[in-house]
């Protein structure tokens, strides 16, 4: 089937994706000018009486949902139908999927998959006291912009797409996010939700799902029947916290797991908060920071009599112009230094020496050095994730200091635009 030029008013401007249930466009408003997602459904579903009961279901979904109005989640702007050809309009996203960051190896960590889920419990904290269970989370329906928004998509929708179209003989996919009671058939309400949460959050801990087959049949089995391993085993440096947070999350027992998403949420603030805690990983944590402070203090010494020194001592480099081995030497020692200032969050102080100046002392000598490239992008997208957390949390003093900083540090990166317009909109 060739791609339409328009449906309704709306101007298709290329494909985002292709299901079981229909093709995903990018689409354009012409009349308020503003690009828009456009989700159609196969007119080959809706030949059937069932399927003419099923549209009346997308429609009331689409008016349902459509009131919805939360910063986490992907808007509907209207339903309808050209040629034949029902569709949803949606908000267009600009990023990507949870699932696409996934599949190319994209590692978070627990403060990163905190800030995730969080704001998809925040969603649906809002959806599950007006009434609406999703059904269908999953990686796939999380998107995150290029600024950093998390974004949940496909509300109401999903909750069409495994019952009624799951009947009509459409392939159900893979079972990994479905919570038991999903499995065996039975209704569902907002826990099963938050199950299917939980399994997010422990791949982006972890690396991989905690329910596995070879089929179907045997994720299925698995999600009804076995205790996925701990998160601290596969991961060791996930808080032990997590791992009572999972446990709770994806109990099989709806009465044993979390009630609400507001509790859920609640719980994951707590296991990535700084202050606490008598248990053992925490003072483990606790030692291996008090170590890692001190070589970072003891190498910010060293650090600044070689900025002093700005590497002008004779005699240390070759004649054929590769680094001596003095030179070498004093590279690895920067490296350790600056690495030990990342680990405890001196990023770009400015007082003292920090991760970022260690890194750029290293390229004044040897500007193709990986690691310190490397290192440097590390500091930055630490440095804006840290920005945008706090530009969440409302906390915009500290929000308008890291944009002073970045000014004058790297002027021309273009997250510094992105969190200007984030503060101005607050």
């Amino acid at each position: 089937m060739s791609q339409p030029q328009s449906l309704g008013k709306y101007q298709i401007q290329g494909l985002l994706g292709k299901g079981a249930m229909g093709v995903v466009y990018k689409g354009f408003d012409p009349n308020i000018a503003r690009p828009v997602a456009i989700k159609t459904i196969h007119a080959s579903l809706l030949d059937t009486e069932m399927g003419r009961e099923l549209l009346d279901r997308f429609r009331n979904e689409a008016q349902a949902v459509g009131r919805l109005n939360h910063a986490n989640i992907v808007s509907i702007y209207e339903f309808d139908q050209d040629k034949g050809t029902p569709y949803f309009v949606m908000e267009y996203v600009e990023g990507h999927d949870l699932k696409t960051l996934l599949k190319e190896g994209r590692k978070y960590s627990p403060e990163e998959a905190v800030h995730i889920i969080g704001a998809i419990l925040s969603a649906l904290d809002y959806t599950h006291k007006l009434g609406i269970v999703h059904r269908d989370i999953k990686p796939a329906n999380v998107f995150i912009t290029h600024n950093g928004q998390i974004k949940l998509a496909d509300f109401g929708i999903a909750r069409v797409d495994n019952a009624e179209l799951t009947q009509m003989g459409s392939v159900l996919g893979t079972p990994s996010y479905m919570s038991p009671e999903q499995c065996k058939g039975q209704p569902v309400d907002a826990r099963s939700d938050l199950f299917s949460t939980g399994v997010v959050l422990y791949e982006l801990l972890v690396g991989k799902k905690p329910f596995a087959g070879d089929n179907t049949h045997a994720i299925m089995h698995s999600v009804l029947s076995a205790d996925p391993e701990r998160p601290t085993i596969g991961n060791q440096a996930v808080p032990k916290a997590f791992d009572a947070i999972i446990k709770k999350a994806l109990a099989k027992d709806t009465d044993h797991r979390y009630q609400t998403a507001a509790a859920f949420r609640d719980d994951l603030q707590k296991a990535v908060a700084p202050a606490g805690g008598s248990s053992n990983n925490t003072v483990l944590i606790s030692l291996v920071a008090v170590v890692v402070l001190a070589l970072a203090i003891a190498g910010g010494m060293w650090f600044k009599s070689q900025r002093d020194q700005q590497f002008a001592q004779p005699g240390t480099e070759t004649t054929d112009g590769k680094l001596s081995a003095q030179e070498q030497a004093k590279l690895e020692r920067l490296i350790n230094v600056a690495e030990a200032h990342f680990k405890v969050g001196r990023l770009v102080s400015p007082q003292g020496s920090n991760a970022f100046e260690a890194y750029q002392l290293v390229l004044q000598v040897d500007p193709q050095n990986s690691e310190a490239l490397e290192g440097i992008n590390r500091v930055k997208n630490r440095f804006f994730k840290r920005a945008q957390l706090l530009a969440l949390e409302g906390r915009r003093d500290d929000v308008e200091k890291h944009l002073e900083l970045a000014q004058s540090l790297f002027p021309n990166d273009d997250r510094i635009m992105l969190l200007r317009n984030r503060v101005n909109e607050q």
